[in-house]
């Protein structure tokens, strides 16, 4: 039967504390050293009789014996953190085990302390001073929980059960590290299974970043798309850095409901640093207390996932990036040039590609210096990247060359993107370590039937050169100058273009 004592004149106002050990020597002996400070105490001899006790009192806190039969200290600890009405009471193991499995259990238990009872006449109390400190007695009524020890004991169980094989399914997904896209989409499939809400979104920041990733369950406009993402509150701007999977299930909804809803979000990082958010959207219902849970769960499991797909990013970005510019080095831009001239093909549109060269870039190395030089190329790099269009590729080339690919264009609009840029490069001015200004040339050329990426990048080069000996700061266009030869020809009288024919070579 348990026992109650207390000692003090306000000891009906003093902290409850339950005891609990199978051997009433020590339970005794911790007895005793409690009543020193004016404690109400409540003894139990085993876990199943301690849970029986939270049935008809509150305490304040729990001294339990770790080593118990059928309920042991650690499955006590558990049941009291995961059960939402007992989770704030305060909890110590105690233990005379000396094996360093149980000890390190004791301390992962989830007890505020943990101590050897050899230690307890120096340590508890001020153990329990410490973690009572600022706390007042819970109020003096029968708690809010039900079911046999045993109901509550597999409660708990399977609550942590549950836990652990979700995290453990997000663990897995570090087979997918090596592909954002890939990684994001099998996230939101796994948050999908756990989080009963019709919205979810996964943003990655690093260094491919940031990218939306939707998985949309309830209504989703997909004639209008930016129409979704505004819902959702992911900017405009952002349309080309989203993928969004449909996958209507008519349990969320049909026709024209709320596509956002009430939102909640989890930071996914590691320590202090941020690498993204998961985010969900209860469309026109609400998001229940285990979805946010699940969400919770999933979201603190990711954060060494992404820290690992960053990491392979970043390593990927070494292999492909020119390392003063950051734009993409000659051997990926020539993979790339590949690519998109087999689409070009395949889809019948447009390709031109412009080799720009800074003019008189030796001078400016030798009057300024090498510094001054690196940042004109950085200052051209930024340029290039901010003025073409967000699907054409910008690469360093070479030295002070750079190779601008133009997916999809005509040469007449490729032309005038050129030309633009030619002028905007030589009217924006330069740091104060350097020249006040700068120009570029450019060689123009376009995709033609049968030609392999290494001629159209010859037939670039040599518009290049053309614009060079015609007096820099220019675009020069590969095949205008056989056009222009022709043209004189055709005007010229037969017998003067006859007697050109037979003059010397």
């Amino acid at each position: 039967m348990p026992s109650e004592t207390g000692q003090g004149k306000n000891a009906s106002e003093a902290f409850r504390v339950l005891v609990v050990d199978d051997s009433p020597s020590i339970r005794s002996r911790v007895v005793q050293k409690l009543e020193t400070i004016g404690l109400h105490i409540t003894e139990a001899g085993s876990g199943e009789e301690a849970l029986a006790l939270t049935l008809e009192h509150t305490f304040d806190l729990v001294v339990s014996d770790i080593e118990m039969d059928a309920i042991t200290g650690v499955q006590l600890c558990r049941v009291f953190r995961g059960d939402p009405g007992m989770a704030d009471i305060a909890f110590i193991l105690l233990t005379a085990a000396s094996e360093t499995k149980t000890r390190f259990w004791g301390r992962n238990a989830g007890a505020d302390a943990y101590l050897a009872k050899e230690d307890m006449d120096e340590k508890l109390l001020p153990a329990i001073e410490e973690i009572m400190a600022g706390r007042k007695p819970r109020l003096s009524m029968r708690p809010e929980v039900t079911g046999t020890p045993l109901e509550r004991v597999s409660a708990v169980l399977d609550h942590h059960l549950f836990d652990v094989v979700v995290q453990s399914e997000v663990r897995r997904l570090m087979d997918y590290v090596h592909d954002r896209h890939e990684f994001s989409e099998k996230v939101l499939e796994l948050a999908g299974e756990v989080v009963g809400c019709p919205y979810l979104v996964l943003q990655l920041l690093g260094p491919g970043g940031p990218t939306y990733t939707i998985r949309a369950r309830g209504p989703w406009p997909e004639d209008t798309p930016t129409a979704g993402l505004a819902a959702l509150g992911i900017p405009e701007k952002s349309i080309g850095a989203t993928h969004t999977t449909v996958d209507s299930d008519p349990k969320y909804g049909t026709g024209p409901h709320v596509i956002g809803g009430r939102s909640y979000s989890c930071n996914i990082g590691v320590r202090d640093e941020t690498l993204g958010t998961l985010q969900v959207f209860g469309g026109a219902s609400v998001c229940t207390a285990s979805d946010l849970r699940c969400l919770e769960l999933i979201a603190d499991a990711l954060g060494i996932l992404v820290k690992s797909l960053f990491l392979v990013e970043e390593t990927q970005l070494l292999a492909l990036t020119d390392g003063l510019t950051g734009l993409y080095n000659r051997r990926h831009a020539s993979k790339r040039l590949e690519e998109e001239i087999a689409r070009s093909r395949r889809n019948n549109t447009g390709l031109c590609v412009a080799m720009c060269d800074v003019d008189h870039f030796k001078a400016i190395n030798d009057e300024y210096g090498h510094a001054a030089g690196d940042q004109v190329l950085q200052h051209i790099a930024k340029s290039l990247t901010e003025y073409v269009r967000r699907n054409d590729i910008v690469s360093r080339w070479g030295g002070e060359e750079f190779l601008v690919i133009f997916s999809e264009i005509k040469l007449a609009a490729a032309r005038i993107v050129a030309e633009r840029l030619r002028g905007r490069l030589a009217t924006s001015a330069q740091g104060e370590e350097g020249p006040e200004h700068i120009s570029v040339s450019i060689g123009l050329a376009m995709l033609r039937p049968g030609i392999t990426a290494d001629a159209l990048i010859e037939q670039a080069d040599q518009a290049l050169y053309r614009a060079k000996a015609r007096g820099r700061n220019r675009v020069e266009v590969a095949g205008e100058e056989r056009r222009s030869r022709a043209s004189i020809r055709a005007l010229q009288p037969p017998a003067e273009a006859k007697h050109k024919q037979a003059g010397p070579k």
